[in-house]
């Protein structure tokens, strides 16, 4: 049985830890090099790291950040934030990145994920879709932070993402996100059923349970966790005995 992930989400304004909700109302949450010594030593798979501001100011995450955390860390890093070319990209591999995460430039370019896929390999590549349900049930793209709507299919975009060489996809439930509520397993439990990559659900972890529910009805890959690490008293070494409690294959913290 292949382990579940269990990976602390960095959501970066420069060279801040920040949180929120929805992507809105954010607080400074501290320094990230510090927060990912601590959950490197807790037993954390990997650390993703978005700077939710790149895209917007025209700018990519900072490079040096990312060599800091690889130096400071064992942990796996995926750097992501304003990629746009394969420039950017091998600025942050440079840096010690294992994996490069795109968003908003992906979704409105998807050809660069195949680019990026030619010159790094599919592995190496993970797409970042945001995402909320409309009046009518239907799940919607965002980008920049959840500002912009995009007129495309979810189920289609996925799949062209994955064909043009995404590795591995993170879905965010926007209208869950920061809000401690638990996840949106229905959006995970759809998406599960029509990718074949690895799947990293984000937005909604608030409890143990919220965790346990999220890998025993969708049966996504990982769980990206940053509120409950952050503002709230749990950590990796927890979590993962929790888990495991209820027979939920996790690695070893």
């Amino acid at each position: 049985m292949i382990s579940k992930r269990i990976i602390p989400l960095f959501l970066l304004s420069g060279l801040r830890l920040v949180k929120g909700s929805q992507f809105t109302s954010r607080i400074d949450v501290g320094d990230p090099l510090s927060q990912a010594m601590i959950y490197d030593a807790q037993g954390a798979d990997e650390i993703i790291c978005v700077d939710i501001d790149a895209a917007d100011e025209g700018r990519t995450i900072v490079p040096e950040l990312i060599e800091k955390m690889i130096t400071e860390c064992r942990l796996p890093v995926a750097a992501g934030g304003g990629i746009r070319n394969v420039k950017d990209a091998h600025r942050c591999f440079a840096a010690g990145a294992d994996k490069i995460v795109v968003n908003t430039h992906g979704v409105l370019n998807p050809a660069l994920v195949g680019e990026l896929a030619k010159e790094f390999g599919t592995q190496s590549v993970v797409v970042s879709l945001d995402v909320k349900k409309d009046p009518g049930g239907e799940y919607r793209p965002y980008v920049f932070s959840g500002k912009q709507r995009v007129e495309a299919d979810l189920d289609v975009l996925l799949k062209q993402l994955i064909g043009l060489g995404a590795g591995e996809i993170i879905l965010t439930a926007i209208d869950r996100e920061g809000r401690l509520k638990g996840f949106d397993v229905e959006l995970y439990h759809w998406a599960r059923s029509r990718i074949d990559v690895p799947l990293i659900a984000s937005g909604g972890a608030g409890s143990y349970d919220d965790l346990a529910a999220l890998f025993h009805q969708s049966d996504c890959d990982g769980a990206a966790v940053g509120t409950m690490l952050f503002l709230r008293d749990y950590d990796i070494v927890r979590i993962k005995a929790y888990l495991t409690g209820k027979k939920v294959a996790v690695r070893d913290a």
